[in-house]
């Protein structure tokens, strides 16, 4: 049943996206707290070569924070069951207080951190949000809820600014 839950709702979440691979140049915008990542930007290094593109996300019911990029069959998504700035604690499991980071690099392979560093510095009332985060990123197979511990990518350096959330 969480197999199934866990596919239906990456599902919706991926049909219900816009699609925009438009890249964008982050602007300094004096914070030092973001590493040059501009606003309304996800910001990060993926095996060490930059990514820099334009955020979007959702505010969801209040209680769950969803915010990616996406260029193509590309997409970056940080998942953080909270509504409230602070450090959530990174893993693989939809919990309360957690949070989770995951990369498609392609349709059809998944890579999802089950430790890592993630931290919402800011939530505005407009729903724009700000934060960072970091992690290895291991093969994850959604059917056995496994990880490949093999095949990995690592991220650092990841920043989100003032990334603009709808509200569902």
């Amino acid at each position: 049943m969480k197999k199934l839950f866990f596919v239906c709702m990456s599902m919706a979440i991926l049909a219900s996206c816009k699609k925009d691979s438009t890249t964008t140049t982050p602007t300094n915008n004096n914070n030092n707290n973001n590493g040059g990542c501009g606003d309304g930007n996800v910001c990060f290094k993926l095996n060490g070569t930059q990514i820099s593109k334009t955020g979007g996300g959702y505010l969801m019911a209040d209680t769950f924070t969803f915010v990616k990029y996406e260029e193509g069959a590309k997409q970056l998504s940080i998942d953080i069951f909270g509504n409230t700035t602070g450090s959530y604690t990174v893993g693989d499991k939809r919990l309360k207080g957690r949070g989770r980071i995951y990369y498609f690099p392609e349709t059809s392979k998944m890579y999802m951190s089950n430790k890592g560093s993630l931290e919402m510095t800011e939530l505005t009332s407009d729903r724009k949000a700000t934060g960072k985060f970091s992690g290895t990123l291991y093969r994850y197979n959604g059917d056995t809820e496994t990880f490949t511990m093999t095949d990995s990518m690592v991220i650092t350096e990841g920043f989100f600014t003032k990334v603009q959330l709808a509200k569902l």
